[in-house]
């Protein structure tokens, strides 16, 4: 039986028959934060290669949000997809039908530089440029204190304070040792500590750890 990877613990063994070719995760204390309100939930992911998309299931246990997972999945498969931007121009469409969205358009916007539709990059005077004219970027001349263009390097300081969150992430699950970092090609972030793993692989993973530490005042040192 397949087996969906989890932060902390053993792994969750399905209860679906899911295809070997897709990769699970799930957790029992996610937090989603909303305009309606921030509210913490047991959740169940997906990502299939055919069709490439994302699917999440949430609900009070792992096992009724993978249910809710795998029930959207065979809405997807079993769907012909009539899809639609929903106002966004980068290229991501979402289906009418079901809830598969994935890059199925050609970008609204254009490179700067070379007119080509992209939606690969842009800056802070909201100007796109393509993966061939991205060195062409000006740098923001007023960054945000943490977050920046996602292909730059991690700020130390940022990088800092995201290891202290995994850090005290790995210690409240009774996981102990020394804490190292890994950021991958696609910009995702890995915490490795006693043999486990932690994979940040969105924005809001990002700030949820991030916010596990803040400085009391300039110059302070970062407590939970």
């Amino acid at each position: 039986m397949k087996t969906a990877r989890k932060s902390f613990g053993e792994d969750y063994e399905c209860k679906q028959p899911w295809p070997e070719e897709i990769f699970v995760q799930c957790g029992e204390s996610g937090v989603v934060f909303s305009k309606e309100g921030n509210y913490g939930t047991a959740f169940f992911e997906a990502f299939p290669k055919s069709p490439s998309c994302f699917l999440r299931g949430e609900g009070a246990t792992v096992e009724e949000a993978e249910e809710k997972c795998w029930n959207s999945y065979q809405k997807v498969i079993s769907c012909d997809h009539e899809m639609e931007r929903r106002n966004r121009t980068d290229g991501y469409g979402y289906c009418k039908h079901c809830s598969y969205s994935s890059m199925v358009f050609e970008p609204l916007t254009k490179c700067c530089k070379c007119n080509t539709p992209t939606a690969y990059s842009k800056d802070h005077n909201d100007k796109y440029y393509c993966k061939k004219h991205k060195r062409f970027k000006p740098k923001d001349p007023n960054p945000s204190k943490y977050f920046d263009d996602s292909y730059q390097r991690t700020p130390r300081k940022y990088k800092k304070l995201l290891k202290k969150g995994a850090t005290k992430k790995f210690r409240d699950g009774g996981i102990l040792g020394k804490v190292k970092y890994q950021i991958g090609v696609t910009g995702s972030k890995k915490f490795f500590c006693g043999g486990k793993v932690l994979n940040i692989m969105f924005k809001r993973q990002e700030l949820m750890l991030a916010g596990r530490y803040k400085p009391k005042r300039e110059g302070d040192e970062y407590s939970d």
